[in-house]
Order: C-alpha cells, then sequence, then structure tokens
C-alpha cells in the first residue's frame, strides 16, 4: 500500500515537472525552460553580464531573431515584444490593459490590488477618470500647475547661484521639486526636506534592486522569511512604511479640516460620503502612492541626463544657450515657448529618446488568449514592451547610436517624428501626469540654462552609460554653474 502510494505520488510530481517546461502551442521562441525556475537563470544571467534586464532581454530576441520572446519567470509566463506595430498594439488594445496579479505588485501597494497604476477592470476605470477630473478641477495642467513650476524653478535657480564656483551634484534637489508639486495638488502641502530625501533614496535603491518582471521576490516569495533584505523585501517594507506615514498624516490632517484650500485628498473624501463601496481610505492612500512613485525619479531624471548632456557637449550647449536668449531676451520661460524655441524642443525630445527612462515599459496582463505577430500569448501572461528599443530601431532612426537633435527638425524648421517616441506610453493606461512632466523639464531646463554656463568640476567629462533598473538614470555626477552675463 505504501508503495503504491509512493509510485502515485511520484507519478503527480513527475507530470507536473514535465507540464512546467512544456511551452503553449504557438508560443513565442525564447530559451528552454526548466522546472520550476522557468528560464530565470538564463534571464539572471544576461542580465549581470549586460548590466540590466532590458539589455539581456534585448540579446536573447536577437539570439531568436523574434519580434515576440517567449519567457517564463517561475510561473510566470512573460511576453516581451519589439517594433513599433507590436508596442503599438499591446499599447492600444483592450486585451492587454490589465495589471499582473502577483506578490510583487501586491506589496508595491501595500498588500492589496488597488489603486490607478496596479489595478484594472472596473475600480481602475472609475477611478483614474475620477483621479485625473479631480487633479484638473483643483489646476492640473492649467495655468496654476505653470505658475507653479516656475516658482520651483526660480528655487532650483536660486539653490544653484547659492553654491556657484562649486562642484554640485542637482539630482536631489530636482527630484523634490517634482515631488513637492505633486503633493502640493494631492494634499495641498510640502513634504519635510529631510524625510523626503530620506523617501528618495529608498525610491531610487528600489529603481536599482528591482525588473519589471519582479525579480527573486516575485518568483520565489517565500525567500523573505530566510533572506528578507538580499530579496528586497526588507528594502519594500521600509519604502512603504515611510511613504504610509506620509499619506496617513496628510489624511488625517484634511479629516480634521487642518489644510487649507482645494486638493485631491478633499475631493476624495467627499466622494467616500456618496460612494462608499470602492471609494475607502485604502483606496485612497494607495493613488496617493501610486502619485509619488510615478513622479518621483522619471521626470527629474530626464532633467539630469538633459544636464549631462550639456555639460559633455559645448557645442549643443552653446547653440541653446544662444536660441534661448534671442527668443527671451531675459524673460521667464513658460511651456508655450516650447513652439517658438524649436532646437532646445528637439534636444529635449532626443534625451527622452536616447536615454529612454522606463526602457522596459508595462507590465501588462492578458486579459483573454491573444495573438501578437502570429504568436500565442495565453490570458494571464505578462507582456512588456521593449520601448528602449525602439527608441534606437535603425529602421526609424537614422544612425540611431548618435546625439543628434536636428533628426527632430525638418527643413521648415518645424518639429518632426515626435509620433514614434513613446515616453509616456500610449492609449488609456498613458502616464496621466505628462503634462506636467513635460512643462517641469522644459522650463526647468530653459531656465537653468537662460542662467548658468555648465562646465565639469574636475576637468574629467562624466560618464554617459546610464544606470538601468525599473528605470533609467544617469550616474552621480557633480558640475559648475558659473552665472551668464545678462544680454
Amino acid at each position: 500500500m505504501i508503495s503504491m502510494y509512493f509510485i502515485l505520488v511520484s507519478l503527480v510530481i513527475v507530470c507536473l515537472l514535465v507540464k512546467s517546461v512544456i511551452k503553449p502551442r504557438k508560443y513565442p521562441p525564447g530559451p528552454k525552460w526548466y522546472p520550476f525556475m522557468g528560464c530565470s537563470s538564463i534571464v539572471d544571467k544576461l542580465t549581470k553580464k549586460h548590466g540590466s534586464q532590458w539589455k539581456g532581454l534585448s540579446t536573447l530576441a536577437k539570439e531568436f531573431s523574434t519580434d515576440v520572446l517567449g519567457l517564463k519567470l517561475g510561473r510566470e509566463l512573460i511576453v516581451v515584444v519589439y517594433g513599433e506595430k507590436n508596442i503599438r498594439h499591446v499599447f492600444t488594445e483592450k486585451q492587454f490593459e490589465g495589471r499582473p496579479d502577483n506578490f510583487f505588485v501586491r506589496m508595491r501597494c501595500l498588500g492589496k490590488r488597488m489603486g490607478i497604476t496596479f489595478a484594472d477592470g472596473p475600480l481602475w476605470r472609475e477611478h483614474r477618470q475620477f483621479t485625473v477630473k479631480q487633479l484638473r478641477n483643483v489646476g492640473f495642467g492649467k495655468t496654476k500647475m505653470e505658475k507653479e513650476i516656475q516658482d520651483e524653478m526660480l528655487h532650483i535657480v536660486k539653490y544653484i547661484e547659492m553654491n556657484c564656483g562649486k562642484p554640485i551634484n542637482t539630482m536631489s534637489t530636482l527630484a523634490m521639486s517634482v515631488m513637492n508639486i505633486l503633493w502640493t495638488y494631492i494634499a495641498d502641502e510640502r513634504i519635510e526636506e529631510k524625510r523626503l530625501k530620506h523617501l528618495l533614496d529608498l525610491l531610487n535603491s528600489r529603481s536599482k534592486a528591482f525588473s519589471m518582471a519582479g525579480g527573486l521576490l516575485n518568483q520565489l516569495p517565500w525567500c523573505r522569511f530566510i533572506f528578507p533584505e538580499l530579496s528586497g523585501y526588507g528594502l519594500i517594507k521600509r519604502m512603504n512604511e515611510q511613504i504610509s506615514n506620509i499619506i496617513e498624516e496628510a489624511i488625517s490632517k484634511h479629516k480634521n479640516k487642518s489644510v487649507k484650500g482645494n486638493d485631491f485628498i478633499y475631493s476624495f473624501i467627499e466622494e467616500m460620503e456618496n460612494n462608499k463601496e470602492s471609494f475607502t481610505e485604502e483606496q485612497l492612500k494607495i493613488i496617493c502612492l501610486d502619485v509619488l512613485i510615478a513622479g518621483s525619479q522619471t521626470t527629474s531624471n530626464v532633467l539630469q541626463f538633459a544636464l549631462l548632456t550639456v555639460l559633455r557637449n559645448k557645442t549643443i550647449q552653446d547653440r541653446l544657450y544662444e536660441e534661448i536668449s534671442k527668443t527671451l531676451e531675459g524673460k521667464l520661460p513658460s511651456w508655450s515657448d516650447s513652439y517658438r524655441l524649436v532646437y532646445t524642443s528637439a534636444f529635449l525630445y532626443e534625451v527622452q529618446r536616447f536615454y529612454t527612462i522606463v526602457p522596459l515599459m508595462g507590465p501588462r496582463r492578458v486579459l483573454n488568449d491573444s495573438i501578437i505577430d502570429g504568436y500565442f500569448i495565453p490570458k494571464e501572461t505578462t507582456v512588456l514592451c521593449s520601448v528602449g528599443d525602439l527608441h534606437f530601431d535603425p529602421e526609424i532612426w537614422k544612425e540611431p547610436r548618435e546625439f543628434k537633435p536636428e533628426r527632430f527638425i525638418d527643413e521648415r524648421g518645424t518639429l518632426k517624428n515626435i509620433e514614434h517616441l513613446y515616453p509616456f506610453g500610449l492609449g488609456r493606461r498613458r502616464c496621466p501626469g505628462d503634462a506636467l512632466a513635460k512643462s517641469f523639464i522644459f522650463i526647468v531646463i530653459v531656465g537653468i540654462l537662460q542662467k548658468f554656463k555648465i562646465d565639469c568640476s574636475d576637468g574629467i567629462l562624466p560618464s554617459a552609460d546610464p544606470i538601468i533598473g525599473l528605470i533609467s538614470a544617469p550616474r552621480p555626477f557633480s558640475a559648475v554653474f558659473t552665472p551668464r552675463e545678462s544680454k
């Protein structure tokens, strides 16, 4: 009897092992799968070799000569799509609007799949629409926002003036400015500087530690009990605690009506009285979390890459200054000037192409069995879009490895080819904060270049190679800012 039981158990185990390595019919090409781990070891090895998961996966796609790469990481099916046709298909079709439901995502959302970034279905549709509408009602994307960006730009310029002649790294100053503008619309207040710096340090560590597929923690959630720090569990837990404290304090102040003015939290609390089913305090917390995380580093990293580029290329810096000086004549920059400052706008487009902030965009969960480029994609598969490879596609961009703002300017002196850039995604899941990001990037870089010449701090050009984790970031560098003579 015992031997029969042992045989049955052995057969079940063997069947499970065999099933775990068999690919679905017409599944996209990719590396061999192994029991339990799929092809995780192969992806991890290439990630370490090439310095990022994005570059490692690109190498695999080239190896298998495919624009749709099929993987299995742990128990999760992962597909990475390449090429503009495939990427636009995923961005715009409804069957790809879902978000993965896994351990990593739930950890990111304070234990539950809520908010708007990682929610889907009716909850996501209702709350994304509400969030966008209410943020606009309190001035997001309007003249009020531009004035606040201009004030932040002047604050940044003042900080630089106080440190003129000394090597400075503007990264934390830029990131804090973006965060404070976002938090002004959410909670009508600024975050205390020491606390904000600590929070940004945690977010920066998170970006370096995790991949878009979730990493080891997502594939083996139980590992958090054995090595919580190595798995990243401890880092996420500390980050969640810090952000939760900031958000809970803000909500408490609004409940006590100790915050004056009109902001998103007040709008949400008011809606909670009318719609108690989906408008909960927990949902409010996670939407606030989504806003802080989404805007914390992406915008400031674009600005840092722009400063790095002008530091490394004096010809570009001089041309930008000449256009800004001639066109604005010392006036405060505004978003409407982007149409007059053609070379400056082209330069910023090129920065966002050359240094794609989110090279692997997503993740998306397939809501129904689907076909991409002739390959079968099973329901519940996670899909990533390699926007980084698209931005270097030689079929779209001539000499893509060269930094050339001129590629965005036609013979009439107007901007072109912008439709091939996807820094904010596309479709209904397009980043809702793109209006703030575009205005902030433009106004701040113009304001800085209008006032200062930027040079190396030690005569050695800093590296142009980015650090790529969840998002791309420049390697830490300092620069010397010298005031320009007023014309």
